[in-house]
């Protein structure tokens, strides 16, 4: 009995952190015009986009990121869609996001963003995370902050990883760019305590992107499964209840 309310202790604490059930499209959808296909696990509707944006074979894939499907997204510039569950900044709410880019030349950025709900076609994301001229960072609005991780040759892939954190004043979001693992952030920045309720992205020349990913875990947007710690709260409820 003393188990089974421990058990029924950490199923409710869990419960509490795991906010972005979880959201993937990996652009399954024959090629040409992005808008109007889907809606994709964890979106509340099909895309809206520019009519410049593409679907594009073949799909991206990176070693550290979960199977792919589908084909990608290229071509100009925007495409947004509401998700089926808004993410508040609760403080303790948490969630990883992810998303793969491929590029031939530096010029000019592509992001993968959140945005309130209700944002439209052409709104700025309250937060992104993607590249701008050769640098990896966290777009708020259009202000960039880069890392000072270095940019990949022309032709490659690159993985984008992001842990936000709610503290209810703000979201703490760590940004990790092709990681070797997920302790170490390679940008951590604090920004506005923004309900999250659409996915708000962008494409410019030289650019596509695939694998749109939010999940409670690591292990839901990548490859790395989530290491436990004293720091985590798994960690926490076992040496509580050791």
């Amino acid at each position: 009995m003393k188990t089974l309310w421990y058990a029924s202790c950490l199923v409710v604490a869990l419960a509490a952190v795991a906010q972005a059930n979880p959201v993937y499209d990996g652009v399954a959808y024959p090629p040409g015009a992005l808008i109007g296909q889907g809606p994709a696990l964890g979106f509340a509707a099909p895309w809206i986009a520019d009519g410049g944006v593409t679907v594009t074979p073949p799909t991206l894939a990176h070693p550290l990121d979960l199977p792919a499907t589908g084909s990608a997204v290229s071509g100009f510039f925007n495409f947004v869609d509401p998700l089926l569950n808004p993410i508040p900044p609760s403080p303790g709410n948490q969630f990883w996001a992810s998303v793969l880019i491929s590029h031939v030349g530096p010029n000019d950025q592509t992001f993968m963003g959140l945005g309130p709900i209700g944002a439209v076609l052409g709104d700025l994301p309250a937060v992104a995370i993607g590249v701008r001229l050769g640098q990896y960072g966290i777009f708020q609005g259009a202000v960039f902050t880069p890392c000072g991780k270095p940019f990949t040759p022309a032709g490659t892939t690159d993985f984008l990883v992001a842990h936000f954190v709610a503290g209810g004043a703000t979201w703490s979001v760590s940004l990790f760019a092709n990681p070797s693992n997920l302790v170490v952030p390679d940008l951590v920045l604090n920004v506005a305590p923004v309900t999250y309720g659409t996915m708000v992205n962008q494409n410019q020349a030289e650019f596509e992107s695939d694998e749109f990913r939010l999940g409670d875990t690591a292990s839901q947007v990548s490859a790395f499964g989530v290491v436990p710690t004293l720091d985590t709260t798994w960690g926490r409820l076992k040496a509580r209840f050791r």
